[in-house]
């Protein structure tokens, strides 16, 4: 949509713009005449959640925490239970009083709530012993005598004012209270509008009091419940540990154990070392024994070396007796065989002998000394001390032997106590270490509770005060407010219906829903205004569609005669038997013979006539009423002679044509060939077949349609198959246009206009210079 196109809508809607919001307008007057007074107080409590004091020193501040501590608070204000108590107390506060005061309620007010208060109340609260000094009911007695009453059941009297819709005391109206954070500080602003200064004032300074109590005993509660469970259970852990720790004692008497590791270290080392001196001794014993053995071997051969001794003296003697006879032979030898013989003989006994002699002196001299050379005489105390040596080591081998038995029993005794001491002591290791962490836990929530005490305290750094003057009223705001948004509503509503439009409307859109050639269009005949002339208007427009008539036939090169214009539309009251009957009238005029064919079905129902065009001329809108009289709406009879206009019935032999030519000149009885022109108007294509022959051979196939009509998926599918069968020949007229579209064909249209609306108007199609001449 162009800017020109919407201030045109604008314009064309703009006493229903301007008047409908002012009715709103008025209305909104007449309904806030009498506007109630509200009045309005608020009230700052500090909290000290983000930058309050704190005990705990290395205390940063934590940005998501601070949050969630302000939730909790709002939350705590906002909750129920605290609404109800301050139902209650606001009630007390007014039921004690004996008249009524403005600093808490209005005259007004405290007669409506002993109107409504019940007799049973009044007595209970009328029987009262306890009294303030001004002469009112105690305060707080009130209080828990109206918490009692509400709790006994859900039916009474307090429970049911809370529950409903009372403009004070009900919870609805506590919740009005307004609760926010200032920005990112420790102020939280708490606000409230009544109709009653007093009761508005009081309210803020019970919710106050409330809450803060609410949020002290809250947050006190629960660090106090983690306290006392701390504490319960570091008396717990301490039994615990005193219990091990007993048992740990008595394990130590009964092994009688000072320090076991201290004594299974001195336990180890001394069995370490007598192992290794027992085992040094052992092989010192194995050595002595074994060399004992040896020197008692030794010693085993003296009565050999005797026997040796005296085989070598009896050698030596038998040695001499031969050297004695050999001299002998050798001095009385005279060189004889046998005396050489005898010596020879001799002398081998004596190398006999001396060889004897020597192997018994080497036997002898091994026998004598021992393997290393050493003499026999030498072995004989040596083997003494290893005797000596060897019973020494047996004793001390004995008494070590004895206290190895001693060790290995105090080992027995040790194994098992290692393992039993190391449990219990992984017993009180952990006990403890549960202990210490309970105590750290201890002091944590302590130092949790003293710091919570110290930030529970919600301090009113701006009590609720007195409000003198009520809330200045937005009457004025309402009563514009609702004009523009009315004006901005049937805008909206004016725009929708203009996007959203589906009807054919213009000559345009027409051509993208039909996508076949346009040959004009018609507008509707209202009773224009007086600087209208829709009389030439409607010739000139009907001149336009004879020219594109004209040139159609010249494009198309046809010559016969007579030539045929099939007229139909889909559906009834299409426009179409007037728009032929123009047609042939502007054909007749130019000189052209032509013939008329219509259908007995003509749709003859007279133009009815709107009984609210007041309506319309007030709102600003073209009247809705026809004009009968234009020229273009006069009868056929009125333009044709009865030669020149038939009409033929819609029966079964229309349905079943066959042959065009023969159906024509059935119809006009007279002979078709010496006509010009010859119009057919077909019936509504929805209701009634249509011949396809007739409209397969007809020169010139238009279709006549409303442009304020939906084109429906019946219509396309009938005009898709007069598509496949006029092809080319079949173009469309649209009838009943709104005035304004026909500026596309005619130009502007003549009106009287002001220099400053020509030149608003010349800007929005941005034609700055379209006034100058050339």
């Amino acid at each position: 949509m162009k800017p020109i196109d919407l201030i045109k809508l604008i314009l064309k809607h703009k006493t229903i713009l301007i008047v409908m919001p002012l009715i709103f307008g008025v209305l909104a007057v007449s309904i806030t005449l009498n506007p109630k007074r509200s009045y309005y107080s608020d009230t700052m409590l500090y909290t000290g959640i983000a930058s309050g004091s704190s005990i705990e020193m290395d205390k940063t501040f934590n940005y998501l925490a601070a949050n969630n501590a302000f939730d909790n608070l709002i939350n705590i204000i906002k909750s129920r239970d605290t609404q109800e108590e301050v139902a209650i107390r606001l009630l007390s506060l007014h039921l004690s009083l004996k008249e009524a005061n403005h600093k808490f309620i209005s005259e007004e007010a405290y007669e409506e709530l002993q109107a409504i208060l019940p007799e049973d109340i009044k007595s209970h609260l009328s029987n009262q012993i306890k009294l303030e000094q001004d002469g009112n009911l105690n305060y707080e007695a009130t209080v828990a005598y109206l918490t009692e009453v509400m709790h006994n059941d859900n039916s009474n009297f307090v429970y049911s004012l809370l529950s409903f819709h009372h403009r004070y005391y009900s919870i609805e109206a506590i919740s009005k209270v307004k609760i926010e954070r200032i920005s990112s500080s420790d102020l939280v602003k708490l606000s409230y509008e009544a109709d009653d200064p007093g009761i508005c004032q009081q309210t803020l300074k019970i919710y106050i009091e409330v809450c803060t109590k609410m949020y002290k005993n809250l947050k006190e509660n629960g660090s106090d419940a983690v306290v006392k469970y701390f504490e319960e259970q570091l008396m717990l852990s301490e039994t615990k540990l005193k219990a091990i720790e007993q048992k740990m004692l008595k394990f130590n008497q009964d092994n009688n154990i000072i320090n076991y590791y201290e004594q299974s270290k001195a336990v180890a080392i001394v069995k370490e070392d007598m192992e290794v001196v027992y085992k040094r001794n052992m092989a010192q014993l194995a050595g002595s024994q074994a060399s004992i053995k040896r020197l008692e071997e030794k010693l085993a051969i003296q009565e050999l070396i005797q026997e040796k001794n005296n085989a070598i003296v009896e050698s030596k003697k038998q040695l001499g007796d031969l050297n004695y006879k050999i001299g002998m032979y050798s001095a009385k030898s005279n060189g004889d065989e046998r005396s050489i013989q005898n010596i020879e003989q001799l002398k081998k006994q004596v190398q006999a002998l001396q060889k004897e002699i020597k192997t018994n002196v080497d036997e002898l001299y091994s026998f004598q000394n021992s393997t290393d050379g050493v003499p026999i005489k030498k072995v004989l105390p040596d083997w003494v001390d290893k005797v000596v040596e060897t019973a020494d080591l047996k004793a001390k081998l004995s008494v070590m032997d004895t206290q190895n038995k001693a060790i290995e029993k105090q080992f027995a005794t040790y194994a098992p106590a290692g393992a039993n001491l190391k449990r219990i002591e992984r017993e009180i290791e952990v006990v403890e270490q549960e202990y210490l962490d309970i105590l750290h836990g201890l002091n944590l929530a302590k130092l949790k509770f003293q710091d919570t005490q110290l930030s529970s305290n919600l301090t009113a750094v701006d009590p609720p005060f007195y409000p003198l003057k009520p809330i200045p009223s937005k009457r004025k705001i309402i009563i514009v407010a609702i004009v523009l948004i009315t004006g901005v509503i049937i805008l909206a509503c004016i725009l929708l219906m203009e996007i959203f439009d589906d009807t054919l409307k213009n000559e345009e859109k027409a051509k993208e829903i039909l996508e076949i050639p346009s040959m004009g269009m018609i507008p509707k005949l209202f009773r224009a205004k007086p600087h209208l002339d829709l009389v030439r208007m409607q010739d000139r427009l009907m001149e336009f569609i004879m020219q594109d008539f004209n040139r159609i036939f010249k494009e198309t090169s046809i010559t016969k005669t007579p030539k045929i214009i099939t007229i139909f539309s889909t559906r009834n009251n299409e426009g179409k038997s007037v728009i032929a009957s123009n047609i042939a009238k502007k054909l007749k005029a130019s000189g052209d013979s032509v013939m008329v064919l219509n259908h007995s079905n003509e749709d003859r129902s007279k133009t009815s006539v709107s009984r609210s065009a007041w309506l319309y001329k007030f709102f600003g809108y073209q009247d809705p009423r026809i004009d009968c009289n234009h020229p273009f709406l006069s009868s056929a009879n009125d333009n044709l002679s009865t030669s020149e206009y038939k009409i033929y019935n819609v029966d079964e032999a229309y349905k079943g044509i066959t042959d065009y030519q023969e159906f024509m000149v059935n119809v006009s009885e007279n002979n078709i060939r010496s006509l010009d022109h010859i119009l057919i108007e077909l019936p509504n294509l929805l209701e009634f077949s249509y011949p396809s022959e007739l409209i397969a051979n007809s020169d010139l196939v238009l279709m006549v349609c409303r442009s304020n009509r939906l084109w429906s998926k019946a219509d396309n599918n009938i005009l898709d198959n007069l598509k496949a069968i006029a092809g080319e020949k079949l173009q469309f007229i649209i009838n009943g246009v709104e005035i304004k579209e026909v500026e596309t064909v005619l130009g502007e249209l003549p009106k009287k206009r002001s220099k400053t609306r020509i030149r608003l108007k010349n800007m929005f199609r941005f034609q700055f210079y379209s006034s100058s001449h050339i």
